[in-house]
């Protein structure tokens, strides 16, 4: 078998109108947008992945284009090892972290997905096999700076049978109206997500005062967010700590681990080198005892992946669903919880195909 076509294509989903507009990465949101890496082979198969797509989907998908799919034509889609060895090294000299690494990591879950279909099998048994069917997910809600909206946005999302929740806040008053509203209906756990907001002074005087809240962890609470030491000492307030969506290499993420600065790691499968390296890091991790939660803020492959990764994988199996309504979806609505469980692909490679005419509909690049 032998690749014939490498393309990027992406599509837009809108927030379903109502509502006070949140922010995500620190600008205003009315749509996400999913860049799909698709790979297509002479013997008719074709896998699907997601390179990370946020405000960068335009550079990304270029490189794709040109930087990725050139040397791609011809190789073994099955020998995933040496097809991503070469293009590492053949592309190391312009980053190995950001962008490319983003369309790299793409490149390598169509790849998987092409391997999964071909052996007639979901990924989660090319990985080893699954603990459980379905995943617990937990509601990650956008940023929106109002107590009571917050609030309310927690209450809407118990009554959709989440058990754990993240807020995006940096305010006191918002990170207790969550709390409040968790602890007066199911007790269940909440994370607090700032993306490293403040220098570490700040954020011994921001975390302190939370510590009575029980929060499972707060993340990335320092800048810059590789700086693991100042982290470490955030920690030691007695705030779990977690970090890992913006540390972008698998030599960073081995001295993370092995520095145990933090509770939780949090590998993106879109952003450091698909499912290959997710694996290894989680192997990594698990044999040093340190706990993985990863970041999936997707809504295409890259949440079906990090699905199949967490259900071989994962110690303590837990996803996160970015919580916002969207219009349709070409993967129809597995991305939708039920009883607050992802249910576990049971298909062939990634096991849930696009749908050509939604994907045609919302396509803009």
């Amino acid at each position: 078998m032998k690749i014939t076509s490498v393309s990027a294509i992406v599509y837009r989903q809108q927030l379903k109108p109502g509502g006070v507009q949140p922010k995500f990465a620190g600008e205003g949101r009315n749509a996400f947008e999913t860049l799909l890496v698709k790979v297509e082979t002479d013997a008719g198969i074709v896998g699907w992945g997601e390179a990370f797509p946020h405000r960068v989907w335009q550079a990304v998908k270029s490189l794709v284009e040109t930087l990725i799919a050139p040397p791609c034509l011809g190789a073994n889609p099955t020998d995933i090892s040496a097809l991503m060895g070469m293009l590492i090294r053949r592309v190391h000299g312009v980053g190995r972290a950001g962008p490319v690494m983003y369309a790299l990591s793409g490149l390598d879950m169509a790849l998987w997905d092409i391997l999964g279909k071909a052996a007639n099998m979901p990924i989660y048994k090319l990985l080893g096999g699954a603990q459980c069917d379905a995943l617990p997910a937990y509601a990650s809600l956008l940023k929106y700076a109002d107590a009571a909206v917050v609030a309310r946005m927690c209450e809407e999302a118990i009554g959709r049978e989440y058990r754990q929740l993240k807020v995006h806040e940096t305010g006191r008053d918002e990170i207790t109206a969550a709390a409040r509203v968790l602890r007066e209906h199911n007790g269940g756990a909440l994370m607090v997500d700032v993306n490293a907001p403040w220098n570490l002074q700040e954020a011994l005087a921001a975390v302190g005062p939370l510590r009575e809240l029980g929060l499972k962890w707060i993340e990335e609470p320092v800048w810059p967010p590789e700086d693991f030491r100042a982290a470490a000492e955030v920690r030691a307030t007695g705030v779990p700590v977690a970090i890992g969506e913006n540390v972008l290499t698998p030599t960073d993420f081995a001295r993370l681990i092995e520095s145990r600065a933090v509770d939780y790691i949090q590998p993106s499968v879109a952003k450091i080198g698909g499912i290959s390296v997710m694996r290894d890091i989680f192997a990594l991790a698990n044999q040093s005892s340190v706990a993985v939660a990863p970041h999936s803020a997707y809504f295409g492959p890259g949440l079906i992946a990090t699905a199949h990764v967490v259900a071989a994988l994962s110690r303590a199996p837990l996803v996160e669903r970015l919580y916002c309504d969207l219009t349709e979806s070409p993967f129809g609505n597995w991305y939708e919880p039920v009883d607050g469980h992802l249910a576990l692909p049971q298909g062939p490679g990634l096991g849930v195909e696009p749908d050509p005419a939604v994907l045609n509909k919302l396509r803009v690049g």
